[in-house]
Order: structure tokens, then C-alpha cells, then sequence
């Protein structure tokens, strides 16, 4: 009687083993773009805006629930000038700094216009698991990859001005014309993993939604971001 039952259940998987074997899932090729949301360190998140993305990628399916996506993309995120005022504003203003003579004067406003970007080109390949079967319309999947990512860095002091006052309330304002760029390239290892959606959009194209959170192994301190992005399938 108990083999009996084994037997049985062994017919069970086996016939739903039989009938997954017989469905397919065609390779595709997906196209999104999407935002990036700076994490760390504590400095790319003050002071970098919400970056932009735009990404290709081929999947490999190697079951109808096991693909191997291979993609490459682009993050761009700018640097955030108000932030940057902000901050220089906030540690210059109520300083107070003397002549050669010795008379003090107190800073009572400074202003800085900054500018500059956090570029990234990335090339990788990934991992991406279905929890629901071929058959749902509505597919959810797992996501972990691993990157190369070409990073530069650039910035810019257009410069600003410097406002103070003596102890006889006399205002003065200085400029100055800011300095020389600066640039810095680095190329660097980075892994990501998330979670994602795909919907049909009719015969011939799927839409897909997904959230990663990347890391970049970049020196001292990781280079962190929560991308978010939206796309087709085709």
C-alpha cells in the first residue's frame, strides 16, 4: 500500500515535469530606461540629483524559468548645485577673518555655483529566476547580476561671491572666477539584485518594470543607488 503511494506521487511530478518540458520560453531582447536614486557614500547622496539610465539587454533562457540576461547601460547623475550654495553658504556665513592691520570683518553671505556629473558605462551579465510558471500572464521574476562599470566624475567651480561687513557695518562683496575642472576616471567591479514584472502589451511586446539596488566597489567606501526602470520586451 505504501509503495502504492509513492508510485502515485512519482506519476504526479512526472506528469507535471512532462507537461513544463513542453513549454517554451523564446529568448528576448529588452530595451528601459529609469531613474537611479544615489544611496552612498553620505557625499554622493547630498550632493548628486536623481540620476537617469538607459539600458539594452538580451535574455538567454535556459529553462521556461531560468534566464541569463547579458546587458549593457548608462547612468548619468548630475551634480546638485543647491546643495552644494547651500552648504558653502552655511559653512562661510558668520566667519569672521581680519586685514593685516588686524580689523575683523564678518562674512554675512556667500554664494558658489557648482556644476559637474557622476557618469557610469556598465557591461554584464545576470541571473534571473521566474517565481510564477510560463503560462501566467503576469510574470515575476528575481534578479541578480554582476557589472563592469566605466565610471568619470567631473566638477566645476564657476565660481560665486563672498559678502562681508566691517564693525562699522561697511558692506563689501568680492567675486572670484572659480577653478579649473576636474576630472577623474576609474573602472570598477559592481554587483546588483532586485526584483521585477512583466506585463503583456500585445503580440509582439511585453512591458517590464524592475528595482535593483546596485553596489560599485569603489575604493573606501562602496558606491551605492536604487535604480528604478520601466521598458519593453520584444
Amino acid at each position: 500500500m505504501r509503495l502504492a503511494k509513492v508510485l502515485l506521487i512519482l506519476a504526479f511530478f512526472l506528469n507535471i515535469f512532462s507537461a513544463n518540458a513542453q513549454i517554451t520560453r523564446s529568448n528576448q531582447t529588452e530595451i528601459y530606461f529609469g531613474l537611479g536614486l544615489p544611496m552612498q557614500p553620505e557625499v554622493f547622496k547630498d550632493y548628486y540629483n536623481t540620476g537617469l539610465s538607459l539600458n539594452i539587454q538580451h535574455v538567454i533562457f535556459l529553462s521556461p524559468r531560468i534566464g541569463i540576461p547579458i546587458f549593457a547601460g548608462y547612468e548619468i547623475f548630475t551634480v546638485n548645485t543647491d546643495a552644494i550654495a547651500s552648504d558653502f553658504r552655511d559653512f562661510l556665513v558668520g566667519e569672521t577673518f581680519y586685514d593685516d592691520f588686524g580689523n575683523p570683518y564678518i562674512i554675512t553671505d556667500a554664494t558658489l555655483n557648482a556644476s559637474g556629473s557622476a557618469s557610469m558605462l556598465k557591461v554584464g551579465a545576470g541571473l534571473r529566476p521566474y517565481i510564477t510558471p510560463p503560462t501566467s500572464s503576469l510574470q515575476i521574476f528575481l534578479f541578480g547580476n554582476v557589472s563592469y562599470n566605466m565610471l568619470k566624475t567631473t566638477y566645476q567651480d564657476n565660481g560665486g561671491t563672498i559678502t562681508y561687513e566691517d564693525a562699522f557695518g561697511t558692506v563689501y562683496e568680492e567675486t572670484y572666477p572659480g577653478g579649473e575642472p576636474l576630472t577623474d576616471k576609474e573602472n570598477r567591479f559592481g554587483a546588483a539584485a532586485g526584483a521585477g514584472i512583466e506585463l503583456p502589451l500585445g503580440e509582439s511586446f511585453n512591458l517590464i518594470f524592475q528595482g535593483l539596488y546596485h553596489v560599485v566597489f569603489t575604493e573606501e567606501e562602496n558606491t551605492t543607488f536604487i535604480g528604478l526602470t520601466a521598458g519593453l520586451i520584444f
